[in-house]
């Protein structure tokens, strides 16, 4: 009886310690929180292949400073770089403090390479010095860059998936940004985002709505070979660069009250529905060779 009784507390003990670390029981892990003190002591982060566990929230870093009452910015002065790693929880940048809004800066570059999301991931409202690289990373659920200021000369969302909405609703990028074959498997909005450079979304496949309003491009915007299963709306945008469009599938598009400063072209694009241009100001005559749909709204020069 007494040994049945020391095996019985063995076998207690054994569970109670394996509940409290869970990085014993996920092989290659590191808790969130041991890479929030890493940064703590200022140097480049660089974690490669790795299982995230626990909710990895960047606001919590200590080194902060006071903006404003209502504003906390926490400080992040090394280069940030995740190569294929695995986020078992949330992925954030803002947090609070009693009345404050805590949010985070970037100073240098940040990487997230062939990285596996599997909670929701925000980085809205922090401010990113240096380039931004999430290229081959997928997101399992919601993903947003809302209110983000990316000062690099290029962001990389290059062959992204996102199985849920992804958001980047009025940022504002200093250079590119490249979305080049990525997948959005639900809705999509870039509403009132600005770019100083070029917006690639060539081969880009929206599954679910597409949202490009009051969007302001002062370099081109391409839109090459790519698949919009649902509706697209692409109003009230100025592009002050070309917007070529080529060999596109649209079901409907709404693009009305636009201004496009160069060269639109819709060569050979297919439309499955119809494209409105209404109230569209076009400073070049639009290339609309080859196009099997229906276009509606009379073409405006300025």
């Amino acid at each position: 009886m007494k040994q049945v009784f020391i095996l019985t507390l063995m076998l207690l003990s054994a569970l109670t310690g394996c509940s409290s670390n869970p990085e014993q029981s996920i092989k290659n892990s590191i808790h969130a929180d041991k890479l929030i003190a890493l940064l703590d002591k200022n140097k480049p982060l660089i974690v490669k292949g790795k299982i995230i566990t626990g909710d990895l929230d960047f606001s919590k870093v200590k080194n902060t400073y006071t903006f404003s009452s209502s504003n906390i910015v926490a400080q992040i002065d090394v280069p940030v770089t995740f190569l294929n790693c695995i986020f078992m929880g949330k992925v954030t940048t803002t947090g609070s403090l009693a009345h404050a809004a805590i949010t985070t800066t970037f100073s240098e570059n940040l990487t997230f390479e062939a990285c596996d999301f599997r909670g929701e991931t925000s980085f809205d409202n922090s401010v990113i010095e240096g380039m931004v690289n999430f290229t081959g990373s997928i997101f399992n659920e919601r993903i947003s860059f809302n209110n983000v200021h990316v000062q690099g000369r290029n962001s990389y969302f290059t062959s992204i998936t996102a199985a849920k909405q992804f958001s980047m609703q009025e940022s504002m990028l200093d250079g590119n940004a490249d979305f080049f074959k990525a997948t959005m498997k639900a809705k999509t909005s870039f509403q009132g985002t600005e770019l100083n450079g070029d917006l690639v979304l060539n081969n880009i496949i929206c599954e679910g709505k597409a949202d490009f309003s009051l969007m302001v491009i002062r370099g081109d915007i391409l839109l090459n070979y790519a698949h919009f299963v649902d509706e697209m709306r692409f109003s009230d945008a100025a592009i002050e660069g070309n917007a070529s469009m080529v060999s596109t599938k649209f079901t409907n598009a709404w693009m009305n009250n636009n201004r496009f400063n160069g060269k639109v072209n819709l060569t050979e694009s297919e439309i499955t529905g119809k494209i409105d241009l209404a109230g569209s100001i076009f400073g070049i005559n639009p290339e609309l060779n080859g196009i099997k749909g229906e276009i509606t709204g009379k073409v405006e020069l300025k």
